[in-house]
């Protein structure tokens, strides 16, 4: 298999509709990884960051009940890729695409995750703003909604027959 063979197999549109959902599974575990310590965020969203702090400095599991909540929200980013990862990569395999799509919409996840694309402060206000329509809602209510919301979005643009056809009739015009 040489090289023009390869990059005749690679479907653009497939890559680019699956980076689109896969940015949206990852900022779903984004917000899926906030609920790991519901009372950690219940005291940030009642007293402030600063105020919250100085609540800490007297629970004694406050160090460890930091450092897991930084472990999980660091690791969301890779959890949600690997899940995108796993969906284009079955996704191809079942529509007999090349495989080498879903390889690269991870990598192309990597690489964007690595130079810190994925912790955007505008992004975030973009993709996180499905829970102001619940005003009144708890917080964690407010995290778990928004990241049901964003995964179900990624996994409609996955699986719509729309976006699916797009994709699969670009194949079909490029072997003709």
């Amino acid at each position: 298999m040489n090289f023009t063979n390869i990059t005749n197999k690679i479907n653009w549109r497939i890559i680019v509709v699956h980076i689109v959902a896969t940015f949206f599974i990852i900022f779903a575990t984004k917000q899926f990884a906030q609920l790991n310590d519901i009372e950690l965020i219940k005291l940030v969203d009642k007293y402030g960051v600063e105020n919250s702090i100085k609540q800490l400095k007297n629970d004694p599991n406050s160090p460890s009940r930091i450092a897991y909540y930084l472990f999980w929200n660091g690791a969301s980013n890779l959890i949600g890729l690997i899940i995108a990862f796993l969906i284009s990569l079955i996704i191809c395999i079942q529509k007999k695409v090349f495989w080498l799509n879903g390889l690269i919409v991870f990598i192309v996840g990597l690489i964007f995750n690595k130079l810190g694309l994925l912790n955007g402060h505008t992004i975030s206000r973009i993709f996180f703003s499905f829970y102001e329509l619940f005003p009144h809602a708890a917080v964690q209510c407010k995290f778990f909604i928004n990241g049901t919301i964003l995964f179900l979005t990624a996994i409609f643009i996955f699986f719509n027959k729309w976006t699916n056809n797009l994709t699969l009739n670009s194949m079909l015009t490029k072997d003709s």
